[in-house]
């Protein structure tokens, strides 16, 4: 029964079992050893001598192991490539007991394991970021070249267990450390909550901006990756600076393109709103021209009909009308051809020793010739005895401001002309009793062929106060209006008494 037994549990065992006795023979073997060794049956027999079996150092390990009394394991290589373990252990009666195991495969799990061993090293060595594995303590497991680069560790900080305290401190005296400390694990509670990656750029004290992605392990500890984004970061940044400035600069073309479109709008509204006055002004000047000359015709009838009895009130008479409306007519040819003068861009003003009081009684004399209805009442013996001006273009100045006063206040009988010298300047101001200006055309008064409403029915071009204005200003002086509606109206003139700087004899309005 016992050995039966034996040799039941011998044949149950997985690997090949061969037992000697004392002499190295064979006592007994299980047939598992036959497949291991790939032998056919009959092979091996009790009885057997220890050199009749495969592994020639038998002979030699079981010598060896019996001096010293303890196991002895070897390999040894079939021929159809198998890896075979052989164990040789002595027994209590003095033989030993061979212990046969087929380790084919658990080499090549080895050699397997090994690879990728050599692969992850491999993988690890040549990564363009830095890695690292901490533990729950924060203590180093392991990183790859790339991360000692990084942060230009020594190998005593890349060695497993070193604290990452130690190596941040260590940055720090580098001046490669985190510029924000109280951020800096911020990603790591992030990723600990989430339970999943997360990631954030980090700036460094030597400038640089580091992409640390962590991902929580299941002991507490984290794997991190760290990665240069520096020019990344710069050329995002840049990108948006240009993206700003591209769109500020369609904003300001487009601001500029519609100022554009309003300027050329308003253009066109003025365009065709002097073609309008210029067909206005065509109409009163063919009016103007046409009044003066028909009293002309008219008058020169008078006297063919009158031919040899011409009584001398009334040839006088009708010289003066003539006169007058001659000297109308050369006004008004005057104006249009100084206007035409200022459209050309050249208007010739010949400064001399103005004697502008002088100037401006002639221009009231001559305009109560023309104008018997009216008085001038002069005050202007504060005006010095002569100014620096042109006479003829002032006198075009002082005839129409007087003209206008006679023919804006037709109810009444007084122009008063006032004059007076002030700081360097002389002021002339004509005041008349009409029918004033409305307040809402006080500030376009001075525009080219504009006429107040006020002036409805009474003839004029809109030509004279533009003429008097750009005239005026020429003379480096300027011109202002005071006026209301029905109480009549007060132009003021001022004109330097001398001229400033060198300026030419003839100056150029463009």
């Amino acid at each position: 029964m016992m050995p039966h037994s034996f040799e039941s549990i011998l044949e149950s065992l997985p690997q090949g079992i061969v037992l000697l006795d004392p002499a190295s023979a064979v006592t007994a073997f299980n047939s598992r050893t036959l497949d291991i060794l790939g032998l056919p049956e009959g092979a091996i027999r009790k009885g057997m001598a220890i050199d009749g079996l495969l592994g020639a150092d038998c002979r030699a390990v079981a010598s060896r192991r019996s001096a010293i009394g303890k196991p002895h394991t070897s390999q040894f290589a079939l021929s159809d490539g198998r890896m075979i373990s052989l164990t040789c252990a002595p027994s209590k009666d003095g033989g030993w007991i061979l212990s046969y195991e087929d380790i084919s495969t658990l080499i090549r799990v080895e050699d397997s394991l090994a690879e990728q061993h050599r692969r992850f090293d491999a993988a690890l060595s040549n990564m363009p970021h830095g890695l690292c594995m901490f533990d729950s303590l924060k203590n180093l497991i392991l990183c790859n070249p790339s991360y000692a680069r990084m942060y230009n560790l020594p190998d005593l900080l890349t060695q497993p267990g070193t604290p990452l305290v130690d190596i941040l401190a260590y940055r720090s005296r580098e001046g490669n450390g985190p510029a924000d400390t109280a951020t800096y694990f911020d990603v790591v509670f992030e990723a600990t909550g989430r339970g999943a990656v997360a990631s954030q750029n980090i700036v460094l004290t030597d400038g640089r901006v580091i992409k640390i992605t962590h991902n929580p392990m299941q002991n507490g500890g984290y794997v991190a990756t760290h990665e240069d984004v520096t020019k990344t970061v710069r050329l995002a940044e840049e990108l948006r600076r240009h993206h700003d400035q591209l769109e500020a600069t369609v904003k300001s073309r487009t601001a500029e393109v519609e100022r554009q479109a309003r300027e050329l709008e308003r253009m066109l509204t003025q365009e065709r709103n002097i073609n309008e006055l210029q067909r206005q002004f065509v109409a009163m000047a063919s009016h103007e021209f046409r009044t003066p000359l028909a009293i002309i015709d008219a008058a020169a009838q008078r006297l063919l009909r009158k031919r040899g009895a011409i009584e001398p009130e009334f040839l006088s008479d009708k010289v003066d009308q003539i006169r007058a409306s001659v000297n109308r007519i050369v006004d008004l040819m005057e104006s249009i051809l100084s206007a035409g003068r200022l459209d050309t861009g050249k208007i010739d003003i010949s400064y001399t020793a103005c004697a502008l009081r002088s100037l401006i009684r002639t221009c009231c004399e001559r305009q109560s010739t023309i104008a018997k209805t009216h008085s001038f009442a002069l005050d202007i013996d504060g005006l010095p005895e002569f100014i620096d001006g042109d006479p003829r273009t002032l006198a075009q100045v002082f005839t129409n401001l007087l003209s206008n006063a006679v023919k804006y206040a037709p109810g009444t009988s007084e122009i008063r002309v006032t004059a007076w010298a002030e700081t360097g300047n002389v002021k002339v101001s004509v005041s008349d009793d009409g029918v004033g200006i409305d307040p809402e055309d006080v500030p376009r008064l001075f525009q080219r062929y504009f006429r107040a409403r006020t002036s409805t029915g009474i003839a004029g071009t809109g030509i004279g106060l533009n003429l008097v204005k750009q005239i005026v200003e020429l003379h480096d002086g300027s011109i202002e209006v005071r006026s209301a509606k029905g109480c009549g109206s007060t132009f003021t003139v001022t004109l330097p008494i001398k001229r400033s700087g060198n300026a030419s004899a003839t100056n150029d309005a463009a």
